[in-house]
């Protein structure tokens, strides 16, 4: 009988039958990697939200993304002409008196509000310019960058900056 067992066992190993031993796992795929973090949006406060809007759409060129509004609450976005799953730009009423506070301190520092990044710094002064834009420094070569200031006419400053 141990015969027949071990013949039995030896003609299902050639044909590729019965196995003698526990099959093995197939290879897993490597886990996918987490995407990274990434920013999709930025606030600003601004001292009227509708004036906020008309400028950084008419005047700096974004789109209107998101428009909502509840109550007495506005939620409002801007973004890149054409990336339109791009970083965004919340343009929040300045109503809470922190961030009313923290748009004053910036804007009394000289700091900006927040930085738009271009290839062709002098380029885009001119255009904002021509569009009405108020500059408080024209474009400067700070030595890694050249970057210029406006004035959002909504309470802050935003500079424009140029990566060299």
């Amino acid at each position: 009988m141990k015969t027949f067992v071990l013949a039995l066992a030896l003609a299902a190993a050639a044909c590729g039958g019965a196995q003698t031993s526990k099959p093995t796992a197939e290879p897993s795929a490597p886990p996918k990697a987490a995407a990274p973090l990434q920013i999709k949006l930025t606030t600003i406060y601004v001292d009227d939200q509708a004036k906020a809007l008309a400028f950084y759409t008419d005047v700096v060129g974004f789109a209107k993304k998101d428009d909502v509004t509840n109550g007495g609450y506005r939620w409002l976005t801007v973004t890149a002409p054409g990336d339109a799953d791009g970083g965004q730009l919340q343009l929040a009423a300045n109503a809470d008196p922190n961030g009313k506070a923290y748009q004053a301190a910036l804007f009394a520092a000289h700091q900006p509000a927040t930085m738009l990044f271009t290839d062709d710094c002098k380029r885009e002064y001119e255009r904002l310019k021509a569009k009405g834009a108020a500059f408080t420094m024209p474009p400067t070569d700070i030595g890694f960058a050249v970057i210029a200031q406006f004035d959002d006419t909504v309470g802050n400053l935003v500079q424009i900056t140029q990566l060299h």
